[in-house]
């Protein structure tokens, strides 16, 4: 019994030895820029820069794949001038940060497009726009079961009982993910000064429209016509047209939402880009509450 202790005692030692010699002959020296880069990354991993997370960004910024932080929507700009610092890069201020931020162009509620079907299957916006084109009578606006909501990697879009998404500005960082994950195509970026915006995205024409939304653009024109800046023009698409805003032009006169027959065009106060996003970043999870068995296994806690 004793040599058996003593045995496993100096081969494990023996494993000790070998695994350190390994350790520091195959060791893989890392820039420890990356992590100093990743500490001023947000840390939602949200993806919208178009790499998997933020320590992935931080790794393509050292390479030079990226050449900077800019793509990161959440980075605030104090961050990314740290993170230029960090590079030895200088800091261009020459022009202003336009912040972009997630609008709705749709205000079908259910006051306003009734609700024609009680839907009782999977709450997702894409099952079903596919099997039968939403619980309402419009087939271009919000289906209104909140797949954005759940897409949205910092917690910025609540679903309103008017069926709705309601965005909490304090928090969207304009990555466009809610943007991406819309099959109806209602949401868009915006630039946070924008004051003006079409509020629907109803492609029929005249008496249908009108009996599926009370406030659904008809492509009547108007818009177009009273608009002094000539800003606005209709564009059309498949299904229809939609009046577009050119915001180069438009100086937000608020014409256009006054002669609007149905009240689609609204005017919003711009954002006060001044006052700092609050980031919700994923809670960092431990022990049983990190284990995929979490919820089935008997030992959790």
């Amino acid at each position: 019994m004793q040599n058996a202790v003593i045995l496993v005692a100096v081969l494990g030692g023996i494993f000790g030895l070998v695994l350190a010699i390994a350790g520091r002959k195959f060791a893989v020296d890392t820039d420890p820029r990356i992590d100093e880069i990743a500490a001023l990354l947000p840390g939602a991993n949200c993806g919208s820069c178009g790499f998997a997370g933020c320590c992935n960004m931080a790794e393509a910024i050292v390479s030079g794949e990226a050449p900077d932080a800019a793509k990161c929507m959440a980075c605030p700009a104090d961050n990314q001038k740290a993170i230029n610092a960090i590079m030895g890069k200088t800091t261009d201020n020459s022009g202003p940060v336009v912040r972009k931020i997630a609008r709705l162009a749709c205000n079908g509620c259910k006051t306003n497009a009734p609700r024609t079907v009680a839907y009782e299957g999977i709450p997702d916006c894409h099952v079903v726009a596919k099997n039968f084109g939403g619980p309402g009578k419009c087939n271009f606006g919000c289906l209104g079961f909140g797949s954005c909501e759940k897409a949205c990697p910092f917690h910025a879009i609540t679903m309103g009982e008017n069926g709705l998404p309601q965005f909490d500005y304090t928090k969207c960082v304009g990555c466009g993910i809610c943007v991406k994950q819309c099959p109806q195509l209602v949401l868009y970026l915006a630039d946070a000064g924008d004051k003006i915006h079409i509020m629907c995205n109803n492609r029929d024409k005249g008496k249908a429209a009108m009996v599926n939304c009370k406030v659904s653009c008809i492509s009547c024109g108007i818009c177009v016509k009273s608009c002094p800046k000539q800003a606005i023009t209709l564009e059309d698409g498949p299904n229809g047209s939609l009046p577009v805003i050119d915001y180069e032009k438009c100086i937000a006169c608020g014409i256009c939402v006054s002669k609007c027959p149905r009240k689609c065009i609204h005017k919003v106060e711009p954002l006060d880009t001044s006052k700092p996003l609050i980031l919700d970043k994923p809670e960092s999870k431990t022990g049983c509450a990190s284990c995929a068995l979490n919820g089935s296994c008997g030992s959790a806690q």
